[in-house]
């Protein structure tokens, strides 16, 4: 007999199986595999994270958004794969989720994949109520004002960077967004020591310009470009760890996003303001060709 977790990998096997069928429902997927629709609801909520009905709606807009750049079907035929009856309601449906139209979708020609199919056997993947939208963004130079440090004793330096930047930033001048502070990796100078990464940490807030800086902080500039901007809900003490590991080992394979190899540096820019549960919004930015 299957345990909890193979009887959710055996829905979203079926799920997949039959993504682009009209009468996908819960109704059918419990009568193939043979579990009561009130514990597979919760099961698969628990474990994926959102609802059967939300996933597939995540994942059939996710291969509609596929399809649109790979192929050249007309937006009629992709409505329908995607079940819907009209153009008109997969539209609708398809800007709720990428912000956009599916013709701009497909002109603009960028495959930012927001729901690919969840693997139940690797349970460090990203749940699906964590990301909450992909974009492109352009940005101009950055300018940063606050502490860094090496991580060549440990990651203790990071949370010492924090430490001296909220205790400190209100000394920070000419701050350009009150909402969010900033943490960077730069691997420009990135190496293994016993199997331990070594980079350069920045915890900093964007100012217009680095003007009178405070005592015993620092001002960094990152160039301007072109970023594949990933936001997603969540403790800004909490690792992101599992978030980096999913954009770079998963998302970007399947993407059309190229790694732009002279910015050797990404950043998570951290909500100041959080919710009843603690959280905040977390943007976390790569740069891309």
């Amino acid at each position: 007999m299957d345990n909890n977790l193979q009887m959710i990998g055996r829905a979203v096997d079926y799920i997949e199986e039959h993504l682009t069928e009209e009468n996908l429902s819960l109704d059918r997927i419990t009568g193939e595999i043979g579990y009561s629709k009130y514990h597979l609801h919760r099961m698969f909520t628990f474990v994926v994270g959102i609802p059967i009905h939300r996933y597939i709606l995540r994942r059939r807009l996710t291969e509609a958004a596929r399809m649109l750049v790979f192929t050249a079907k007309p937006l009629t035929d992709i409505a329908l794969c995607s079940g819907y009856d009209t153009q008109r309601s997969f539209s609708r449906s398809f800007k709720s989720m990428f912000r956009c139209t599916p013709s701009f979708y497909r002109k603009r020609n960028d495959f930012l994949p927001l729901q690919m199919k969840y693997d139940v056997r690797n349970r460090r993947e990203l749940r699906g109520d964590k990301m909450l939208d992909v974009k492109m963004a352009e940005e101009d130079k950055l300018y940063l004002v606050g502490y860094d440090g090496r991580t060549e004793k440990g990651f203790k330096v990071i949370g010492k960077c924090w430490k001296l930047l909220h205790k400190n930033k209100d000394k920070i001048g000419n701050r350009t967004d009150q909402r969010f502070l900033i943490g960077v990796n730069d691997y420009s100078q990135f190496k293994l020591e016993h199997t331990s990464p070594v980079f350069h940490y920045i915890a900093a807030a964007q100012v217009s310009l680095p003007e009178r800086i405070p005592k015993n902080m620092k001002s960094f500039e990152l160039p301007s470009g072109r970023y594949a901007v990933f936001t997603l809900r969540g403790k800004n003490e909490d690792s992101l760890e599992p978030v980096v590991d999913y954009i770079y080992r998963q998302w970007f394979p399947y993407s059309t996003c190229r790694l732009n190899e002279h910015n050797r540096y990404d950043f998570a820019k951290y909500g100041e303001e959080t919710d009843e549960k603690g959280e905040s919004e977390i943007q976390f930015w790569v740069p891309v060709l």
